[in-house]
């Protein structure tokens, strides 16, 4: 007799991280589909075995089949790739190793299919046993986005492989990879007609992650946002007037003219940084409120600042403006 197939395939990438992996795949012990409906597979890219053997010991008493597959660094995309070519479900449901699922994830996102829909986008939210700070990072989900995060989403087999899957990434080796290949799986999908659902049951809790002092101000992944719009155009109705981040990117733009400006033909143009000022000062405040404002103004202007430096070499690179 032969082997049922299953109904959802999980692709896990992971590079390092052996602890928050550990979990993302015990997470799924507890699934309440059948499990003979579902297998899983890490795809691991990092430079010792130490996920593998973390793997293959939770093999041993998983109630699903459960697999390590080994790699180059190439980022996470060539991971999902091959992770997908190697199992067999109807549809493949992507989850990062920094994140874990909750008992209904894989029933409620296999179920969001219908007929057309090529690619289920779940709710992802931060860790409630964690405590989210100025310091850390998470991911928060909550509706469709246009960047149909890979944290957590589910694909149509038939629809992943006519999008030609994910692209490398800029920084393989790197422990906070660059990114977009999510953003380009899912638009060449769309653009071959499946359509798209958003789906609040299947739901993954992201790891809350402390960061680098730097990484609070320094958000490289902003460099490639110019590569992707320019790939995709159909992503700058999602834009801040089409050509901008966001407001606060908007406004920091006009603020960099004002001070041009200021500068070189008269001071009066220094009024053209008002906007800014008062939008940041006024925005309402988690911390650093009160007298307390100008310190946090002063940190918004540098982490904004620095955003419009990497979007304005971004924009360079890639021969499409967008700040």
């Amino acid at each position: 007799m032969s082997k049922k197939r299953p109904t959802v395939s999980v692709v896990i990438p992971t590079f390092k991280q052996t602890h928050l992996m550990r979990t993302a795949v015990q997470s799924l012990f507890t699934q309440d589909l059948p499990h003979d409906d579902y297998e899983a597979v890490v795809v691991d890219s990092s430079p010792d075995d130490a996920n593998q053997r973390v793997v293959e010991e939770l093999a041993t008493s998983a109630p699903f089949s459960l697999r390590c597959l080994r790699k180059k660094p190439e980022g996470p995309g060539p991971s999902r790739n091959l992770g997908a070519a190697a199992t067999t479900g109807e549809f493949i449901a992507f989850m990062d190793s920094d994140c874990a699922a909750t008992p209904g994830w894989l029933r409620a996102g296999a179920a969001a299919f219908a007929n057309g829909i090529g690619i289920v986008q779940g709710r992802t939210l931060p860790d409630p046993a964690g405590k989210p700070s100025n310091h850390t990072w998470y991911l928060r989900v909550e509706q469709e986005t246009p960047y149909y995060e890979t944290a957590n989403v589910f694909y149509r087999r038939e629809a992943f492989e006519q999008s030609g899957g994910f692209p490398g990434d800029l920084h393989p080796t790197k422990d906070k990879h660059m990114g977009g290949e999510d953003v380009v799986a899912a638009w060449n999908t769309i653009r071959k007609g499946w359509k798209t659902r958003f789906c609040a049951e299947a739901l993954v809790y992201h790891a809350i992650i402390p960061l680098p002092f730097h990484r609070l101000f320094f958000i490289k992944h902003n460099f490639v946002v110019p590569w992707l719009v320019g790939m995709f155009p159909e992503l700058r109705r999602f834009m801040y007037a089409r050509y901008f981040l966001n407001r606060a990117q908007a406004l920091v733009t006009l603020l960099v003219a004002a001070a041009m400006l200021g500068v070189s033909v008269h001071w009066g143009f220094w009024l053209l940084a008002l906007p800014y000022a008062l939008a940041r000062f006024w925005e309402p405040a988690t911390t650093m409120g009160g007298l307390l404002r100008p310190v946090r103004l002063f940190a918004h202007l540098t982490r904004d600042l620095l955003t419009f430096a990497i979007l304005t070499a971004g924009s360079i690179r890639y021969r499409c403006v967008l700040l």
